[in-house]
């Protein structure tokens, strides 16, 4: 197998992962990393799961997200659940072994004593009716979703105090700059082992961007982008000018042979706009922006037209909402009609709502009430194109929100705006004082 400096650094954290494994006896594993690699440790993770490595245990990466840790239990053996659901009645391939897994869950073993009592119980369960191999465990990736770890050590100081299946392992995952899970090794200071490792992901992303022909404009372009990345990464405008400036020049080198250097024109414009953009700098933010709509525009032939409109729209969208932010409501809103139109041609639904949202917002700080009610009824209507996921996935929540907020009688009834949105939104999209959000976020409330 073709292996890059990624998956080169991802081997070599599993054979420091395997060794401790099988040379120390441990209950709970800390796996530690530097924040700036921290995407490396969820690769790993994700690298366990497969068929193509050298751990035999059975992995499962828990990735619900941990609201109260009263409530982490009961989301954790729901996850469980549905995987095992999935598993004895879904079709496999014919070189799977389809063993049926012989377990429910138990939700009576919930405790008011104890929050990680249901998830041992029923995880116990589970363990037992696995048929392990010899010298496989089964393995829990807590991935929890929340940045505050107060509720999850309180839940793990919960689970030390139980008696877990001994061939149960726990994985949890912090940085060197925070190592929250250190309290672990007080809560079990016998059954708790750290694995740390430095990935150095950036000096492995630089490697990959020197990979192929050294002469190749692509490979010089790449190589000068893994190098914006990185100054974006540390903050450095001087460095990000300097590659930004020879990545352009490549691009121009190339552009009549190839019109594609167009588009890695524009992402290099919007990479320093969007620096700007968040240095405050506006009127940088909009000339360098300006440049990137401009290399687009200049496209003849060669590019599709759905690919150039998509750029267009994206290009002019953040365009108009710096020029919404400096109160230049009359060229925002150019930018945000045009980007709609764009979008419509394209049937671009997703971004189409954006611009549809922006406008109507526009309209209001203009006191326009004619344009944002058009703009809200025709994106609202949009609704009619997308299935719950879509919807859930855009903006269109906000849009749903707008339009609550808005004299919204004037253009569309509550039967009709009901028909579009319940099957989007769920049957209670109206309540919790029209908090759409709220809505997303529970789906219980569907």
């Amino acid at each position: 197998m073709v292996s890059n400096p990624i998956h080169q650094r991802i081997e070599e954290f599993e054979l420091k992962y395997l060794e401790l494994r099988y040379t120390h006896d441990y209950r709970y594993l800390i796996l530690r990393t530097a924040q700036e690699d921290w995407e490396m440790l969820d690769a790993f993770c994700d690298f366990m799961l497969g068929i193509d490595n050298e751990i035999n245990d059975v992995v499962l990466v828990f990735q619900s997200p941990l609201y109260q840790s009263k409530t982490y239990s009961k989301t954790l053996v729901e996850e469980l659940f549905s995987w095992v659901f999935l598993w004895n009645f879904s079709g496999k391939p014919n070189d799977v072994e389809s063993n049926y897994l012989d377990w429910e869950m138990d939700m009576s073993c919930e405790s008011d004593k104890n929050v990680a009592a249901l998830f041992v119980a029923n995880m116990n369960a589970f363990c037992t009716a696995v048929e392990l191999e010899e010298d496989s465990n089964i393995v829990c990736v807590l991935q929890y979703q929340n940045d505050d770890a107060k509720r999850i050590l309180h839940w793990l100081k919960d689970l030390a105090q139980l008696e877990l299946h001994p061939r149960v392992n726990i994985i949890v995952c912090d940085t060197f700059e925070n190592p929250a899970f250190d309290a672990l090794k007080d809560y079990a200071p016998k059954s708790t082992q750290l694995l740390s490792h430095r990935f150095d992901l950036n000096q492995a992303i630089k490697e990959i961007g020197a990979m192929g022909d050294p002469e190749a404009p692509e490979t010089k372009f790449r190589l000068h982008l893994v190098q914006m990345y990185d100054a974006l990464y540390k903050h450095n405008f001087k460095s990000l000018k300097k590659h930004a400036d020879i990545c352009l020049a490549i691009a121009d080198e190339n552009i009549e042979k190839d019109s594609n250097w167009s588009m890695q024109k524009m992402m290099i414009y919007s990479m320093l706009s969007s620096f700007k953009y968040g240095e405050k700098q506006y009127k940088e933010a909009i000339n360098y922006i300006d440049q990137g709509i401009e290399s687009i525009q200049d496209i003849k032939e060669g590019l599709s037209d759905v690919v150039i409109k998509s750029l267009l729209v994206q290009g002019l969208l953040f365009r108009g909402n710096i020029y919404l932010l400096l109160k230049q409501y009359e060229v925002a809103k150019a930018d945000f009609v045009k980007g709609e139109m764009y979008c419509e041609n394209g049937q671009d639904y997703l971004m189409q709502i954006e611009a549809l949202r922006l406008i109507a917002e526009v309209a209001r700080k203009m006191g326009n009430q004619n344009l944002k009610h058009e703009a809200l009824n025709k994106g609202v209507r949009l609704g009619l194109n997308m299935d719950a996921t879509l919807a859930q996935s855009s903006t269109y929540s906000l849009l749903v929100m707008d339009v609550l907020k808005s004299r919204y009688n004037s253009y569309i009834s509550d039967q009709e705006l009901d028909a579009i949105v319940t099957p989007l939104l769920g049957r209670q999209w109206r309540v919790k004082g029209k908090n759409v959000k709220s809505i997303i976020v529970n789906n219980n409330l569907k």
